[in-house]
């Protein structure tokens, strides 16, 4: 549920914290104190278009945020929240933030996110019906669900049933798909694979082999330099310059020097014996960078093999797999298929019975979930009908209306919209093509009056739903949201006097004048307060005896009548 709105900077709202509570709450005000300024509020929070005329005068940016509590165990929300990356929890906070150059910055939980994750998510926490909101109810695709859970646990386990053997049946389906489903596709699939599994164990491809290519490539484009390196070097080591001795021979001169005063300083044995193994070690290397040098030659011919050779790896890689690893393993794959496609003959014939077999089952269950469907959307009809009338709507007709799909899904055959008329002989047309905005509340309270227990959307928010009605019909509405605020949280923008006597909770919209700007205020109404209100939305004289004594006698009756 809804438990805290926070606004700053918002239309004529400096900085407000509005705390909402369980059960029924109620907002009332003069005209123009700012009620609509809070709805405003509420949607934008809930992902709807924003304006640059909403931020207060003389703000750059304004700020919404609202805080839900929720239950850990609603799947929906929690799939909703992983989509995101955010961890589900209990509680979960809403930000946004609008400026006049048109920036939007959207936060859940301190994560940010688009602004269709505020309307995704926030269309499962708050269901709010007024003159430019989006209902729930509105959307088609949520008829079949509501249907389903009015139906009980009964239409619930032949539901269940169908969906394990419609699960069944895609099983099969999906077992079918590799091998084909008749002998000249399956001869077609076999001619691919044998020709894929050839033209890899043709080219013999090898991980090492590629590598010692690869080298030998870059070995051959640069022949020269290496030529010339091996020539200095072996050069440098045995022929020298006419200016010095090749470095063997200055070596040898040196240790000659060193052995010939070995008497005189015992350390230059140790000098001597290194001076040794670097000659030896120097006149090996020259001897190898000769053989290098005289191996060193660059053939054409090799180097047009070579890149041949790669050409094929390169291809192979293309078409079945980025290393030759991956090639590998599509060759192994292409050899298992054959041999199911080619041992497959007798397995199609037994898949394709189950298969057959499966597909009645599933048309039987979904038979059995339609009639029952029926039979709930019969019953749901009457109720609503009922709960219409009882809103003064004497002439309203609801209708739930079936189509069937052709190709089944998950939830089955069944196609489901509701359908509505307000006026005797006017024909019945789907929800969303309701006009006045005081009717659609009525019919959407008569409805979520009916599957309160069903309805998942913990939140429902009413704005202004006793626009138009009055007497009679107004104390049904009053007792209705009465009820309903059992099982949902419910906040309601009223001018009612009996709709605000039924809340567990009044809040009171005010406007405040603060040196020269004009702000609005929210106040939280006690017992006297409301008394007071209550008596204002009655005829308008908060001070008259008569009318404080109507509200005390309001109060008492929906007081006695919640206990």
């Amino acid at each position: 549920m809804l438990t805290l709105l926070n606004m700053r900077d918002f239309a004529l709202i400096d900085e407000l914290a509005l705390e909402f509570h369980e059960g029924l709450n109620v907002l009332t005000g003069e005209t123009g104190a700012g009620k609509s300024i809070l709805i405003g509020a509420i949607n934008l929070i809930l992902g709807e278009r924003s304006s640059s005329d909403q931020i207060r005068t003389g703000a750059e940016q304004a700020q919404v945020e609202a805080i839900f509590h929720c239950s850990l165990e609603n799947q929906q929300i929690n799939e909703q929240l992983e989509r995101y990356g955010i961890s589900p929890l209990d509680e979960l906070v809403f930000s946004r933030q609008i400026s006049r150059r048109g920036r939007n910055i959207c936060r859940i939980n301190g994560y940010a996110v688009p602004l269709a994750a505020l309307k995704e998510l926030g269309g499962l926490l708050v269901d709010l019906h007024g003159q430019h909101s989006q209902q729930s109810l509105l959307d088609n695709d949520k008829h079949l669900l509501l249907l389903d859970e009015f139906g009980g646990l009964a239409l619930a386990d032949v539901k269940n049933k169908y969906i394990e053997e419609f699960n069944c049946l895609q099983e099969l389906r999906q077992k079918l798909k590799p091998i084909g489903t008749n002998d000249a596709e399956r001869e077609r699939k076999i001619d691919l694979l044998r020709f894929q599994k050839d033209e890899i164990m043709a080219a013999a491809l090898n991980e090492e082999e590629e590598t010692n290519l690869r080298q030998r490539l870059t070995l051959l484009d640069n022949v020269q330099k290496l030529l010339e390196i091996a020539n200095r070097a072996y050069g440098e080591i045995y022929e020298g310059s006419h200016n010095f001795l090749p470095v063997v021979d200055r070596l040898n001169n040196i240790h000659a020097d060193i052995t010939s005063l070995r008497g005189i300083d015992p350390i230059l044995d140790t000098f001597s014996a290194i001076l040794e193994e670097s000659i030896t070690a120097l006149s090996e290397l020259g001897h190898e960078i000769y053989t290098y040098r005289d191996n060193l030659a660059y053939s054409p011919e090799e180097r047009d093999e070579i890149e041949d050779r790669l050409e094929t790896y390169s291809r192979l890689k293309k078409k079945y797999g980025s290393t030759v690893a991956e090639v590998t393993a599509f060759c192994e794959k292409c050899s298992q298929e054959i041999d199911l496609l080619e041992n497959s003959a007798a397995e199609i014939l037994s898949l394709k019975k189950e298969t057959v077999a499966q597909q009645k089952r599933v048309e039987e269950q979904a038979a059995k979930l339609g009639a029952l469907r029926k039979s709930a959307a019969s019953v749901l009809e009457g109720k609503i009908i009922k709960s219409l009338n009882e809103l003064g709507m004497h002439d309203a007709q609801f209708a739930v209306e079936f189509k069937q799909r052709e190709k089944p899904d998950r939830s089955g055959y069944d196609e489901v919209e509701f359908l509505f008329s307000s006026n005797r002989g006017e024909p019945l047309k789907p929800l969303a093509r309701i006009i006045s905005a005081g009717e659609m509340a009525r019919v959407m309270l008569a409805v979520k009056s009916i599957l309160a227990a069903q309805d998942r959307i913990p939140t429902l928010i009413f704005d202004e739903i006793d626009s138009g009605v009055g007497g009679i019909t107004v104390q049904k509405v009053a007792e209705k949201m009465a009820r309903l605020a059992f099982n949902h949280q419910v906040i309601c923008v009223t001018h009612s006097s009996q709709i605000a006597s039924a809340a567990n909770h009044h809040y009171y919209i005010f406007k405040e004048v603060s040196g020269d700007r004009t702000c609005t205020r929210v106040s939280y109404l006690d017992d006297h307060s409301r008394v007071t209100e209550i008596a204002r939305l009655l005829d308008g004289r908060s001070e008259d005896i008569i009318s404080r004594q109507h509200a005390v006698e309001l109060l008492t009756q929906y007081r006695s009548q919640r206990l």
